[in-house]
């Protein structure tokens, strides 16, 4: 064999080796960066289902808890699709039936959070809730006209969530004398619905029922709406329940409340 022959027998196999690894490492830099990009859509999925999970226990407006959910089922397919093709098949960022079926039964609407780190973690789930809505326009899921709504309807349930939530520990603190700390938490219950940059027709009244409230507390007046809302943080709520901490009325609902 000529020297030639010798050179090109022994290059062949090699330049074929070399783009065989080549391409291997080309695939693997791809299947890196897909997984790469399924992880940051799964994390999104993940928040955003934690954050449908709480508007159910806390609302009742079905309409935009089904939206809510058809987000994350889009979001789903997406991050099925964006994973390799050996790891879709029965892929899911989230358990999807399991969601559905919450959404499906519905929630209950409520008044009072039992403390700032409720308020706080609350505005943090509509918020991303909120933020959700974005896309829907784009990629037609809702109307611009329904999302308007929604958006307003949040807003408005929040904000009346966290004045009844300030309002309800004012109330408390009224029941049992302590001026200073009702006081407090009535003028920052006032102080979120001035500073609420939208308008809608119980905001100015309830405005004045607070300004009523702080004023009867230096009046030595009696509140006569202070009983309901604080009836919902007093300690007093849980004495309907045994010691296992089940309800003494068997007609009662046994589900958690969040």
């Amino acid at each position: 064999m000529s020297s030639i022959g010798l050179v090109i027998a022994i290059a062949v196999p090699i330049l074929i080796l070399l783009a065989i690894a080549v391409f291997a490492s080309k695939q693997q830099q791809k299947n890196v960066k897909r997984k790469g990009q399924a992880r940051v859509v799964k994390d999104f999925i993940s928040e955003l289902a934690e954050a449908l999970e709480f508007l159910v226990k806390v609302d009742n407006q079905k309409e935009i808890q089904s939206l809510v959910y058809e987000r994350i089922k889009q979001l789903n397919e997406r991050y099925v699709s964006a994973l390799p093709k050996k790891e879709q098949e029965g892929a899911s960022a989230v358990d999807m039936e399991d969601l559905q079926q919450k959404v499906s039964a519905g929630g209950k609407k409520k008044r009072v959070l039992k403390s700032d780190r409720e308020i706080r973690y609350a505005k943090k789930q509509f918020s991303k809730v909120l933020k959700s809505f974005g896309p829907m326009v784009k990629n037609k899921t809702a109307s611009e006209a329904t999302i308007l709504e929604f958006r307003r309807y949040l807003r408005i349930s929040i904000l009346d969530m966290e004045v009844d939530s300030f309002t309800a520990q004012g109330d408390v603190a009224a029941q049992r004398g302590d001026v200073t700390t009702a006081s407090g938490y009535y003028k920052a219950a006032r102080k979120i619905l001035i500073d609420f940059n939208m308008q809608y027709p119980e905001k100015n009244q309830r405005i004045r029922d607070l300004a009523k409230k702080s004023s009867a507390l230096f009046n030595g007046e009696e509140d006569e709406e202070v009983g309901s809302l604080a009836k919902e943080l007093s300690k007093e709520a849980d004495s309907d329940k045994d010691e296992h901490g089940f309800p003494t009325d068997p007609n009662q609902d046994t589900k958690q409340k969040f």
